[in-house]
């Protein structure tokens, strides 16, 4: 079970008093997929905050308590496994086929029907699509790919400079809400789409093909040129742009081809978690 064999790393890292690991295949792929960690030689070093980030991985994308043994699942079946891990991720099964995840802005209430919801913050709604589209009342729709981004909006401080009042979707992941069933979302709807993603080309891929979509969500070009200097995910980003060039290379939205410029010259990939708890990111 890849994913297993991946949260019982993160696991390690994360309870070890340890703060160098050797690299590998495995572990080269997690500190690129999440950002996480600063390559040393033949080592990855890992912070005191960057095993923090690692606790909320580990909590937010697989349900999991940072302080389980990573043991936990040796010896058990893959259906025991799956109850034991609360996470959908170790079952083939798409249990929310037709629904789709939604909250708003923090401080701003979701528009369903003529009801007015304040959720509270980290929460979110799970509901059938179609009674979504049909109910919906936001005049346009923040699209969120990364769920710890989409789940941490309150602490995500370049979501306060969205405009209006967006009903937030989040895109959907490999186990859980289907990305189609996001995309089908936002046709139905039919409003102004404005786009939070990874900074690689795969992030910009999803935005500039997006149903309806009106604007992207970016940081400044000096906050962004620091965060892909402190970043070792040159990886990520040759095996995304290889499949990705020639579409990116003729983007003709502004603010994509901003992005894309940065990127290309930083040869490297920023996860969107980056902006969790960044509060200077119009610089």
């Amino acid at each position: 079970m890849q994913a297993l064999a991946s949260l019982k790393k993160l696991l390690n890292i994360y309870q070890s008093e340890k703060n160098l690991f050797k690299r590998s295949r495995q572990l080269n792929g997690l500190c690129d997929e999440y950002g996480i960690g600063q390559m040393v030689g033949a080592m990855w070093q890992f912070t005191q905050a960057d095993k923090a980030r690692i606790g909320v991985v580990i909590r937010n994308t697989w349900g999991v308590d940072p302080e389980t043994p990573p043991d936990a699942w040796d010896g058990l079946s893959r259906h025991e496994a799956v109850q034991h891990g609360g996470n959908e991720k170790y079952s083939k099964k798409r249990l929310r086929g037709l629904r789709v995840a939604i909250k708003s802005l923090p401080g701003r209430p979701l528009l369903l029907g003529g009801m007015h919801y304040a959720l509270p913050p980290g929460t979110n709604l799970d509901v059938d699509r179609q009674w979504v589209a049909e109910h919906c009342r936001h005049e346009s729709v923040l699209l969120i790919e990364n769920w710890e981004n989409f789940e941490l909006t309150e602490q995500t401080p370049i979501l306060g400079s969205v405009l209006g009042n967006p009903l937030v979707v989040f895109r959907g992941a490999p186990g859980g809400y289907k990305t189609d069933s996001a995309n089908r979302l936002l046709k139905d709807l039919g409003l102004p789409v404005i786009a939070f993603t990874d900074y690689d080309p795969e992030g910009l891929a999803i935005a500039a093909t997006l149903p309806f979509f009106s604007h992207y969500l970016a940081p400044g070009t000096r906050c962004l040129e620091k965060l892909f200097s402190q970043l070792s995910t040159q990886r990520r980003y040759r095996e995304q742009i290889v499949q990705k060039r020639s579409m990116l290379e003729a983007l003709d939205d502004p603010e994509l081809k901003r992005v894309f410029e940065i990127i290309k010259t930083a040869g490297k990939a920023l996860p969107q978690e980056r902006m969790i708890g960044l509060s200077n990111w119009q610089a």
